[in-house]
């Protein structure tokens, strides 16, 4: 049976000043224990000093370090007092295909930048907080070309072509995989994903394997084992509790399956993990 998830989740929706699951703002960090977000999240380190904890890996922050956070991550910090630019939102304010190439790139998002880029990522960031803060006509769309700006600017720091062909084939096919990647400890079928795709079956898992390179289980299976990796990288959640959050139903098949990929069991890797951190 399923236990109660330890790690807190933050709705964006519950913030001040948040706005339709939308939030730009400049702020002080403050020490934060683990947690996630159901949106997307950017920080811009402006001034100070912190140290995070993104999915296991830690980083010490300094000014023109930037990152970015989806729905499936956890981060701790702990800082002194620094100030960033932070900006908060749904999917639903990025373009499906760069949003796409985000989430494939499979790695913690986390970048320094150079002078130069750190110039126009502020520019970008503040214009997207004086639209948020002096909210009128048309602000919606500017914010949103803003923010997609800012997010190429991260596709390139990540090599990533984001001119791809784009057709309603293509466009259904990312609607479904970004419904997969809010909905896959839910154990949606290729059907349902068919469906929400508006596609015939055989024809959208064709589509799909040529998007993503994978078929449809292997690609959940790898969201669900990302997933718990990080959970087991992250905090103390018990193992058995991190299957069930995951989206397994099978404690025993989630053990086999996690050491076939990663060659050794969650706790194992938990205790290797600890180990190198000293």
């Amino acid at each position: 049976m399923k236990k109660e998830f330890e790690c807190k989740r933050i709705l964006v929706e519950n913030i001040e000043n948040s706005r339709e699951k939308l939030l730009v703002r400049r702020k002080h960090l403050k020490n934060y224990e683990l947690h996630w977000h159901d949106c997307f999240e950017i920080e811009l380190m402006l001034r100070g000093s912190a140290v995070q904890v993104l999915n296991g890996v830690r980083y010490e922050m300094i000014p023109g370090d930037i990152y970015m956070l989806n729905p499936t991550d956890f981060h701790s910090m702990e800082t002194t007092g620094a100030t960033v630019y932070n900006i908060m939102f749904s999917e639903d304010m990025l373009d499906k295909e760069v949003l796409q190439k985000i989430l494939s790139i499979g790695k913690n998002i986390f970048f320094h930048l150079d002078s130069r880029e750190m110039q126009n990522i502020e520019f970008l960031i503040s214009r997207m907080l004086y639209e948020f803060i002096h909210y009128t006509n048309y602000s919606d769309t500017i914010i949103q070309n803003l923010l997609e700006c800012l997010f190429i600017t991260i596709l390139r720091k990540c090599n990533f072509d984001a001119k791809d062909k784009n057709s309603a084939e293509n466009d259904s096919v990312r609607k479904a995989i970004l419904y997969l990647h809010s909905h896959y400890q839910e154990d949606p079928t290729l059907t349902q994903l068919s469906e929400i795709a508006g596609l015939n079956k055989n024809y959208f898992s064709s589509l799909f394997h040529n998007s993503t390179g994978k078929t449809y289980k292997e690609y959940i299976n790898s969201l669900k084992l990302d997933h718990a990796k990080k959970l087991v990288l992250t905090g103390n959640t018990p193992i058995n509790e991190i299957c069930y959050d995951s989206g397994y139903k099978s404690f025993t098949n989630f053990l086999r399956v996690f050491k076939e990929t990663y060659g050794v069991s969650p706790g194992v890797m938990r205790a290797q993990n600890k180990n190198k951190q000293g």
